[in-house]
């Protein structure tokens, strides 16, 4: 009896999902330079703490990494939406955040400051 899969809770058609990835070089890409590939194909990610290839794809982009012969794990996809306004800080919270975070630590004196306010 085949093994049945459980079903996504997300009903959102592929073009209004971002997946999380993992990129790998394939078997045909491990003798190249595969990061400059990578870099060919203008796909914005980050190197992660274990020296992963992380990245945010569309299902097109997967499309290109497979057809140049990357391999693609996706660990979560993320509906394309507006962003939470609340998670957007203004000039005036960063500048907050950064006075509680010095208050209490000596201040540097004379003309060797933090170029004068």
């Amino acid at each position: 009896m085949a093994q049945q899969r459980p079903e996504s809770t997300n009903r959102q058609p592929a073009r209004g999902v971002r997946f999380e990835a993992t990129i790998y070089p394939g078997p045909k890409l491990r003798r190249t330079k595969w990061l400059e590939v990578l870099e060919r194909l203008d796909i914005d990610r980050i190197q992660d703490t274990k020296g992963l290839i992380r990245a945010l794809v569309t299902a097109d982009d997967c499309v290109r990494l497979l057809d140049q012969g990357f391999e693609v794990r996706l660990q979560h996809a993320h509906p394309i939406r507006p962003i939470d306004r609340a998670l957007i800080e203004t000039d005036e919270s960063v500048r907050r955040l950064i006075d509680d975070k010095l208050r209490g630590l000596p201040r540097a004196t004379g003309s060797e400051g933090s170029g004068g306010r």
